[in-house]
């Protein structure tokens, strides 16, 4: 027997030794000493066999693991050589503490900092613990107050083992920790009751489905790198990062404690500047209770991230630098409980912070979760060029067509379940930015190439489960969106539509969550999207600047109550900003659904009055083409139907799109749209942009503009939408000694008599005795038309 057990240890070493490029010698021969600072020369390869606590430790030979479990504390560790604590052929299966030790936070070692494990120059890391696959999602709901919850499948967990059951409520810090008491198939038993019901449950309509279960993520490795136990209270843990010409493999490695919060390139973990990475990739470990992001993706590509489950952290989680990043591959990660950082460092943005920031979309992103983040949970922000140390000119992200987003989760979070704007300037600040993907990113006259989002799922998001802006004509291919404050709409569209197709809406499900005792409660106990502000309406799809189609969509359970109104499909409000005539929906369906739900109009913001759709096959009104309209008396005639529960109408009207534009300086608030039958509306924005006017005005009806000033010396017109429409506008004019052209030099054709504006091309004329300027505005080809009219 004897003889068998050391035949096992030798054969058992011989693997683990098999990753040695030569002679492998054990530390505890090799003279090396076990405090201090420490060298493995090159050419010599170190077997770790003894536990060492040092000041630092150079690789420049080899580091490996043997057949003990081993603590590794230093300051830091710098790998120029290799280390390699077990291969994807042969796994290490004992236990390796890594602790990154230290408070001295001035100290800064090869430009790395301190408490750091680096590779540079050439260096090599290579960790593979356990097989441990890192998270799954409940098969049914856990219950406030219950020690035992059901997984949707086995899991090779074990005893001891510490989870995390994430939010499944509006709540992004509702995830609770756990320990493993007992496991029996799928039954695990924790170490102490929940705190908060975790929801598990599927809603199904007209053969579509949102299933709504909360994920479980495994904490535990048997590799732990980690900061040591000051970094608690400092905020200033160990960070791993890996230079170019460098190289990591990890799998199964747990991180703790790590990152130092509010400093740049100190992260739990960080490929940094390595430019093609290929090969090299962080999967199935775990990220827990960060001070500074979960991982970061800078000025590297090819990378594999991937099964991956991370939970607490300050800033962006899994993050993408510069915007110069690509063909790296993000799926299937978990992240959870990401907070904001309260001083906007490292970069501003993380000030509102994402569970995955995402720079450059020629990446993929698939079937990853994000499961409750202080701000978004996906945001994917394209500058116009990479910056930072990445800066170039030569990378066009935001022209740059989509790679692959598709199957990914986001719920719990307090704003925004998939948030596509807001992309960062030079200096990191986030502005308003459109995604415009074109065939030819460096010209910006080529091809657009819609970008489709595929099978996306958003649910329990206090504010949109969908964000998007952009001149992309995008695809919101087959969401699942649920228990939103809004499901989705689009922003700043160009004339060409964007399409939400193939969905299902919900309203509310079953999923009731977790109010805490402050909030107002729906009348059925739930907690609402908004508990501050109880009747706020609860929205499905939401019709804003466009065009934007929804095709072949289910809507359920939107039903209006006396505490507060809901309905399908609806409009921004407030809005004071333009939006188009050519919103459209087709192949709608509904099930217990208020179709319509469109807010009180709000004072002078134009977009809630002129805000119209057009159902284009009479799945929501049962006539083809009507339009349906807020209740703004300028937009409605006598063929139209009032919809009481919905504050809308139906209408057979046509509508045309028209912008008034003067210097920013100058205020048209409070101009009076006055219909040719006396039907009249206050305009304006309580905005910025007090001297921008936007309206959907009935074509061939005439329209006056009582301006509060003085006829501006320069006012712009633009007509958008609609080939072949008119919009007939009038104003009062001091003087007939003006010009009116086309942007740029073209002159309009001057009419020679009102009546000749009933039909034909743009044209004018101008009533001397009166003085007022009568304006045809027509579109031919249904694309924007901008005019100018200028006077001395």
């Amino acid at each position: 027997m004897r003889f068998i057990m050391s035949w096992l240890a030798a054969a058992l070493a011989s693997v683990m030794f098999a990753a040695a490029s030569f002679a492998a010698t054990p530390w505890s021969e090799s003279g090396l000493p076990v405090t201090g600072n420490v060298t493995v020369p090159s050419g010599q390869s170190i077997v770790m066999d003894t536990s060492v606590s040092l000041t630092s430790l150079t690789v420049n030979g080899e580091l490996l693991c043997g057949n003990q479990s081993i603590n590794l504390s230093a300051e830091w560790i710098m790998v120029h050589g290799r280390f390699v604590c077990g291969t994807a052929q042969a796994r290490y299966t004992k236990k390796l503490q890594i602790t990154l030790k230290g408070s001295n936070q001035n100290l800064d070692h090869m430009g790395m900092g301190t408490k750091f494990l680096g590779a540079m120059g050439g260096g090599e890391i290579e960790l593979h613990g356990e097989e441990r696959k890192s998270w799954t999602r409940l098969g049914a709901t856990a219950n406030k107050g219950r020690s035992m919850i059901t997984l949707q499948q086995a899991m090779p967990w074990h005893v001891g083992d510490k989870i995390v059951l994430t939010s499944t409520d509006f709540h992004f810090d509702h995830g609770e920790e756990r320990t493993i008491t007992n496991i029996s198939g799928t039954s695990v038993t924790l170490d102490a009751p929940l705190a908060y019901t975790h929801y598990c449950g599927t809603t199904s309509s007209g053969g579509k489905s949102i299933q709504e279960c909360g994920e479980i993520g495994l904490v535990t490795r048997n590799i732990v790198i980690r900061g040591d136990l000051s970094s608690e209270t400092s905020a200033f843990g160990g960070h791993m990062m890996i230079m170019a010409g460098s190289s990591a493999k990890i799998d199964g490695v747990q991180f703790m404690h790590m990152g130092q919060k509010g400093r740049v390139a100190r992260y739990p973990f960080h490929w940094h500047l390595t430019g093609d990475a290929s090969g090299q990739y962080i999967d199935n470990s775990s990220i827990v209770h960060s001070f500074n992001r979960f991982l970061s993706i800078h000025g590297t590509h090819n990378t594999r991230v991937a099964g991956n489950f991370a939970y607490d952290t300050i800033g962006h989680g899994y993050y993408m630098e510069d915007g110069i990043e690509k063909g790296n591959v993000i799926q299937d990660n978990l992240g959870a409980l990401v907070r904001n950082a309260p001083d906007a460092k490292p970069t501003p943005s993380d000030k509102q912070a994402s569970v995955f920031w995402i720079t450059n979309p020629d990446n993929t992103v698939r079937r990853n979760v994000a499961a409750g983040s202080e701000h978004s949970g996906f945001w994917l922000g394209f500058p116009d060029h990479p910056i930072g140390l990445s800066a170039t000119t030569s990378v066009w992200p935001r022209r740059t067509p989509l790679k692959e987003f598709s199957g990914n989760v986001s719920h719990s979070n307090n704003a925004h379940g998939l948030f596509v704007d807001g992309a960062e300037d030079a200096n990191r600040n986030t502005q308003t930015t459109w995604y415009e993907p074109r065939q030819n990113p460096a010209d910006a006259k080529s091809a657009i190439v819609p970008p489709v989002f595929d099978s996306f799922t958003a649910y329990k998001n206090r504010s949109e489960g969908i964000w998007m802006r952009g001149f992309s004509r995008p695809v919101i291919q087959s969401p699942r969106l649920a228990n939103n404050f809004i499901g989705a709409y689009f922003a700043s569209l160009s004339g060409e539509p964007g399409y939400i197709q193939d969905g299902l809406v919900v309203g509310e499900t079953a999923n009731k969550g977790n109010p805490d005792s402050w909030e107002t409660r729906g009348l059925d106990g739930r907690e609402l999207p908004r508990p501050w502000d109880a009747k706020a309406s609860i929205r499905g799809l939401e019709f804003y600047d466009g065009p934007m189609v929804v095709k072949r969509t289910r809507f359920l359970n939107f039903t209006s109550n006396t505490q507060r109104k809901s309905g399908a499909l609806t409009n921004l409000s407030p809005n004071p900003f333009w939006i188009s005539s050519r919103n459209a929906v087709s192949e709608a369906s509904f099930s217990n659904a208020n179709k319509v739900w469109v807010d009180p109009l709000t004072p002078r913001n134009d977009g809630d009055a002129f805000s119209v759709f057009r159902d284009l096959d009479g799945s929501v009104t049962g006539i083809k083409n009507r339009m349906v309209v807020p209740p703004n008396p300028v937009l409605l005639t006598s063929s139209c139907t009032r919809m009481t529960s919905w504050n809308a109408y139906v209408c057979p009207n046509t509508y045309v799109g028209v912008q008034i534009k003067t210097a920013a300086s100058a205020d048209l608030s409070g101009t009076v749209l006055v219909r040719d039958d006396g039907k009249q509306r206050s305009l304006g924005s309580p905005e910025q942009y007090k001297g921008n006017l936007h309206v959907n005005i009935l074509a061939s009806r005439r329209h006056h503009l009582k301006l509060p000033i003085a006829a501006p010396k320069r006012i712009e017109f633009v007509r958008y939408e609609l080939a072949g429409k008119a919009a007939l506008l009038s104003l009062d004019y001091p003087t007939s000694n003006f010009t009116f052209k086309l942007w740029g030099s073209q002159p309009v054709a001057k009419a020679s008599s009102l009546s000749s504006l009933s039909s034909g091309d743009t044209k004018y004329y101008y009533d001397a005795g009166a003085k007022r300027l009568y304006l045809r505005l027509v579109s031919n080809d249904g694309g924007w038309k901008g005019y100018e009219l200028l006077r001395p």
